[in-house]
């Protein structure tokens, strides 16, 4: 039997590498991406596993990717989009133009071509499964960090045109928004400021890299079978409808 393989974009973060763990744990194979930080997941169970250097800015170099993994691994079955960079808190009027195409070039024209470059592997195939990070900022907003919010807000609406537009072709396509998750991405934050977050959230606590992994790991796998096209919102009721 071939063992299927995950595909993970940006699996250097706290929430990549947590991904990329419960993945392999559960048999995949996994094909992994960073950019300038260098890591090693060790799973227990003896699964195939490729890290790639990938600067998602660089023309081209996406889909030269792609190439390459295909031509080492058997199957392409799962990709997972978990890339992103923060916005430095400001006033809109005090973004820099540099900043603005950085922030859309890396957190959704990435993202787009990644798919992009999936599903020309996986439609008509065999069924493949694609989660995007997101963010609970796309519901709400964030004050100061209104271009990082639009970013993500994207996805959702990416996510929802691709599911009706792959869904005969055998390809779902769903979206992970996290809350406050406790990972260095917030370190920049003291520990006041967690608490306060933390005492505004229904389930009283900032999240884990667990706790979106699992999420991640649902979506992609068989038992969401019938899931497509949707936002899920793990953030500990922060966000509520």
């Amino acid at each position: 039997m071939i063992r299927k393989t995950a595909v993970i974009i940006g699996a250097s973060s706290d929430i990549g590498q947590k991904t990329a763990l419960l993945f392999a744990e559960n048999g995949y194979n996994l094909a992994l991406t960073y950019n300038n930080t260098k890591f090693e997941v060790k799973p227990k169970k003896d699964v195939k596993i490729k890290y790639y250097k990938l600067n998602l800015t660089e023309k081209g170099k996406v889909e030269e990717f792609f190439r390459e993994v295909e031509n080492d691994f058997e199957s392409l079955d799962v990709l997972v989009f978990a890339s992103g960079v923060a916005q430095k808190r400001a006033l809109i009027i005090d973004c820099k133009d540099e900043e603005i195409d950085n922030l859309f070039e890396v957190n959704i024209k990435a993202a787009i071509k990644c798919v992009k470059s999936f599903c020309k592997r996986t439609i008509n195939v065999r069924n493949a499964s694609i989660v995007l990070l997101g963010s609970f900022a796309e519901k709400i907003g964030c004050s100061c960090e209104s271009v990082y919010a639009a970013t993500k807000s994207a996805m959702s609406g990416l996510c929802k045109s691709l599911a009706s537009e792959l869904g005969n072709l055998g390809v779902r396509i769903n979206v992970v928004a996290p809350g406050f998750i406790d990972t260095k991405m917030n370190n920049n934050l003291t520990q006041e400021e967690k608490d306060e977050i933390a005492d505004m959230t229904p389930l009283q606590r900032l999240g884990t890299t667990e706790d979106v992994a699992e999420a991640v790991y649902f979506l992609a796998s068989d038992k969401a079978s019938f899931i497509t096209g949707q936002t899920l919102f793990v953030d500990g009721g922060l966000v509520l409808e």
